[in-house]
């Protein structure tokens, strides 16, 4: 009875449209319909003409052919994009935006289309990393500016999947005699989206990239259907960092199909580090720098270099800097966004007094940072009215400022973690929503959001397939959210190295941006799991339904890793071995396998670590860093331990030893860390409490007892 379900549930996952009489596109497997695409037509609807060939046939077996003009046969006619054709019906793209499309039907025609605009680069932009690191991009963005800012499209390249040299030329195809698709991230893909909405409703999906993710219908009929209708997605802006030169093929073809959106104008992270982070500019402008103790961070080679946002020419540069971008990139936004790790303010006079401490990690800097970014908006939006500054509410400026009411107009607020779906607790929840509600009040724009989903190439491993969190938590922001960007391991070989955690998050988080608010990813997931994992389904699903509950409490709880990986094991029994089923649950198999490791780790002791015993009472100990007391010259051999690099075992070129003492009620730590000869310290701050810390040679001890974790 379950798999007659599910067979009819295949047939009729969407609400089908009506038919129209004695018209087919496919009867009993022979085509009588033709596909139309103007030859003139954007590099995208030629993709869309060859998707629906493909699937068409993969359906029904049948082969449509692929027409430049509709011929004066019977058949029906399918037009995808816009064309003379088109218009003569009186059918246009107008109004279809940022992915949107639009399928309609009438006696024997049938259209798909939607904004499928050629992004065309505007230079200098990188052909290879050599034009990058050779300075060739900077020098030519120097003479167009005549100024030494940072060159902002390092990163260009990377979204263009095919050839360079095709770019622009006159015999540039979509699909090569090779069949090699040439595409740019940024191309509009309107009426791809539309066929890919039509083999929906068919019954196709697209799970994983290649063909083992794909379910298709075997349909050997398909009637011409009778439907007008249009689909806007729920948000403009849907990206995640799937690079089109660094994924391959499969994984470009898979981000297509579930609809995602790279607009290309869009600047988001780090603007501040693009501008300031150049040699010429460390060595030219030091005062624009940070000052910790005593000392600008104008490092050069350093991976990050903090700024002073209380220094004027800063601020003037700042502002020519981005109107620069606007005049001659012609973006959207630019990111006026502190560089990463930024925690402590600046310790030049000009800049004391203006962090908050009080308001914690999050808020000490807020407060700065958006007076900053405000200013620089008003600034510009006197030539630039159009145009938006971008800031991400992070780290150390997560909080809303308290010493501005309403942000510019021209300010886009980005907020880092502005849905934690991984947070998924339902108090975690809360605490994500309040900081967006706080946003609310400070601009009269729709926020976006940004998440960093867990990377499995840093050594993720936590079943953390939370698909109820997903979905609540983007239709929570629907209505108040431009969109979402979204960061991921994405790789060329993503469609099979850890592809059984990635596939979940992207495909949940990708598909919930279409449908409106009631999108219900609870339903997406008993489809998924029944259509794609066959007779495990059922266990799937509870094994999903148990991870979103326990996945957090698995770092320490070894009954509900075991718990897990129990039910797994039982989906697994439930298929054969030798079927595509078995080879799907085979990707989730192999990501399991570093928590398997952690089961075992749960099960044993603590492993070998450096050990201390208090032998005598430490006497007459002062605190002044020069461990020149008796005690510390003659502490025992028990009291005194050397550390090890943490991998191999092996002892450190330069060591770091810790002595320990015992007296009353006090505990004394001595660590002596060894440094390469004649290299002075690095002292980020003399300050108690000062995050600068971190910005220099510093020791962290965490203690651990029976009642706490750690202090």
């Amino acid at each position: 009875m379950k798999c007659m379900f599910y067979f009819c549930l295949l047939s009729g996952l969407v609400t089908l449209p009506s038919e129209a009489a004695d018209q087919f596109l496919v009867r009993n497997g022979v085509g009588q319909a033709e596909i139309v695409v103007a030859k003139d037509a954007p590099r995208t609807t030629h993709i869309a003409a060859w998707e629906l060939q493909t699937y068409i046939k993969k359906i029904s077996g049948a082969e449509l052919p692929i027409l430049n003009q509709p011929t004066n046969a019977d058949n029906v006619k399918i037009s995808i994009g816009e064309s003379d054709y088109t218009r003569k019906l009186g059918i246009t793209d107008d109004g279809l935006k940022h992915g949107a499309y639009r399928i309609v039907s009438g006696d024997n025609w049938l259209v798909m289309l939607g904004d499928d605009t050629d992004f065309v680069p505007i230079e200098p932009w990188p052909r290879s990393n050599n034009d990058i690191i050779s300075g060739k991009m900077q020098a030519e963005w120097n003479k167009i500016t005549g100024a030494t800012w940072g060159y902002p499209l390092t990163q260009m390249r990377k979204h263009y999947s095919g050839r360079i040299s095709l770019v622009g030329s006159e015999d540039e195809q979509a699909i090569d005699s090779e069949g090699n698709i040439n595409l740019w991230g940024y191309d509009e893909r309107g009426s791809f989206n539309a066929v890919c909405g039509y083999l929906r409703s068919l019954g196709v999906r697209w799970y994983l990239p290649g063909e083992l993710g794909e379910v298709v219908p075997s349909i050997k009929t398909l009637p011409l259907p009778k439907i007008d209708e249009t689909v806007t997605p729920d948000f403009d802006v849907r990206r995640f960092n799937v690079r089109f030169s660094i994924v391959n093929q499969d994984t470009m073809l898979w981000a297509m199909r579930l609809g995602m959106r790279d607009p290309y104008g869009l600047r988001v992270a780090h603007g501040m580090h693009t501008m300031t982070h150049s040699e010429t500019i460390l060595k030219e402008h030091p005062d624009w720098f940070a000052l910790y103790g005593g000392k600008r961070d104008t490092k050069l080679g350093e991976r990050l270099n903090h700024l002073c946002y209380s220094n004027p020419e800063l601020f003037e540069e700042t502002v020519r800097w981005a109107r620069a971008q606007f005049d001659h990139f012609q973006f959207e936004t630019v990111s006026i966004m502190p560089p990463d790790a930024y925690i402590s303010i600046c310790q030049c006079p000009l800049c004391k007094g203006k962090d908050q401490p009080e308001r914690g990690s999050r808020g000490k800097l807020s407060n700065h940072v958006w007076d900053f970014v405000n200013r620089v908006a008003k600034e510009v939006a006197k030539t630039h009215p159009d145009k938006k500054i971008v800031c991400c509410a992070y780290g150390a400026n997560t909080l809303p400022p308290t010493n501005i009411d309403k942000l510019e107009p021209n300010v886009q607020v980005i907020i880092v973690g502005g849905r934690r779906p991984r947070s998924n607790l339902p108090e975690q929840q809360v605490e994500v929503r309040e900081l967006r509600e706080s946003w609310f009040e400070k601009t009269d724009n729709p926020i976006m959001i940004f998440e960093n989903y867990p990377f499995t190439a840093r050594g993720w491993y936590l079943p953390a397939f939370v698909a109820k969190t997903l979905g609540e938590s983007i239709n929570d922001t629907k209505g108040v959210s431009r969109g979402e960007d979204i960061w991921l391991t994405f790789s060329r070989d993503f469609d099979t190295k850890d592809v059984g955690f990635n596939h979940f998050q992207v495909y949940f988080t990708a598909r919930m941006y279409w449908g409106g608010p009631d999108q219900d990813a609870l339903t997406m997931l008993d489809e998924y799991c029944h259509l794609f994992y066959g007779p495990a389904g059922d266990t799937m699903l509870n094994f999903f339904t148990f991870c979103e509950d326990h996945w957090q409490a698995m770092e320490k709880d070894k009954e509900k890793v075991d718990r897990a990986l129990t039910l797994f094991e039982v989906a697994k029994s439930k298929v054969d071995p030798e079927s595509v089923y078995a080879k799907r649950l085979g990707f989730i198999d192999e990501f399991l396998d570093s928590l398997r490791s952690k089961s075992l780790q749960l099960a044993r002791k603590r492993g070998p670590v450096p050990k201390l015993r208090m032998v005598w009472d430490a006497e007459d100990i002062v605190i002044d860093g020069k461990l020149d007391e008796e005690y510390w010259r003659e502490c025992p051999v028990a009291a005194t331990c050397s550390f090890r690099e943490l991998q191999t075992g092996r002892e450190p070129i330069y060591d770091t030893k810790v002595m320990s003492g015992w007296r009353g009620d006090n505990l004394y730590l001595a660590i002596r860390c060894e440094e390469q000869p004649g290299e002075p310290l690095n002292i980020g701050t003399k300050q108690n409490g000062d995050a600068a810390l971190w910005y220099g040679d510093a020791v962290e001890i965490l203690l651990e007892t029976d009642s706490h974790s750690y202090y």
